[in-house]
């Protein structure tokens, strides 16, 4: 995509945040898909219809792989949007300002533009591929923690298996930390906030952008033996490049990797 392209797939997703904003005051019915703890919004549908919408108008014919309204199979082509309308939707159902829009554009699997927005708090993330990673229009140059005893490192969530990942760690780093959205804290390790997330059975959705503004970043994205993975990968580790090795060798004996 040209420059552009780039400079309207911005203007497309920070329209919709200010829906997500303007939509979050009304009345909004909180659901449960595959179970309770899963949830959805009627706020959930009306973004991702909206950034749809708007693709298809600025990029006709566009293809799409979303997390609602039946569009989760990969498309057939090599190119299409991959959109997670809110990321952290319990926390945004309970008013929690930690949640976000991704919107990421993927060629042969691999994302070369990723935008990850989160308006409530007013960050704006955006990368394109080889131009380099950014927040709010201004480069990422992220200080990361060099030994792994100051790292600061976040997860995702299973019921049953999370507590094994803070067994592991909870004694060799800094901090761990739960923030409820995937692509927020993926950005959190591009920005050097932190400087690992633990994936724990994530979808492309949750992580397509994010990937490429890490990576953008410095950031090394690897599973558990330390092999290079694509968005497909459920469970991954992306971390800063210090300490990649360390938080391979303390996590050998998760179960949840066997």
């Amino acid at each position: 995509m040209i420059k552009n392209d780039f400079i309207e797939i911005k203007r497309i997703v920070s329209d919709a945040g200010e829906k997500l904003k303007m939509w979050s005051t009304q009345n909004f019915h909180v659901n449960s898909k595959k179970s309770r703890t899963d949830l959805v919004t009627d706020v959930d549908y009306q973004i991702q219809e909206y950034l749809i919408e708007e693709i298809n108008k600025s990029f006709p014919n566009s293809s799409f792989l979303a997390e609602e309204s039946g569009l989760t199979e990969t498309p057939e082509k090599n190119e299409y949007w991959v959109i997670d309308p809110i990321d952290g939707t319990v926390n945004f159902s309970r008013g929690l300002p930690e949640h976000c829009i991704s919107v990421a554009y993927v060629e042969n699997k691999e994302p070369t533009i990723g935008i990850i927005y989160s308006p409530f708090m007013n960050l704006f993330y955006s990368a394109t591929k080889n131009n380099g990673a950014y927040l709010n229009d201004k480069i990422l140059r992220p200080h990361w923690a060099k030994i792994f005893e100051d790292a600061m490192i976040s997860l995702g969530n299973e019921r049953g298996k999370t507590y094994k990942y803070f067994k592991a760690l909870e004694e060799k780093v800094m901090r761990i930390r739960l923030f409820g959205t995937a692509a927020l804290q993926i950005a959190y390790v591009a920005s050097g906030y932190l400087d690992a997330f633990i994936s724990i059975r994530s979808h492309p959705w949750d992580v397509a952008a994010g990937h490429l503004i890490l990576k953008e970043a410095g950031g090394e994205i690897v599973d558990l033996e330390g092999k290079n993975v694509d968005i497909f990968q459920s469970d991954a580790l992306y971390c800063n490049p210090y300490l990649i090795q360390d938080l391979i060798n303390n996590l050998k004996n998760i179960q949840k990797f066997q």
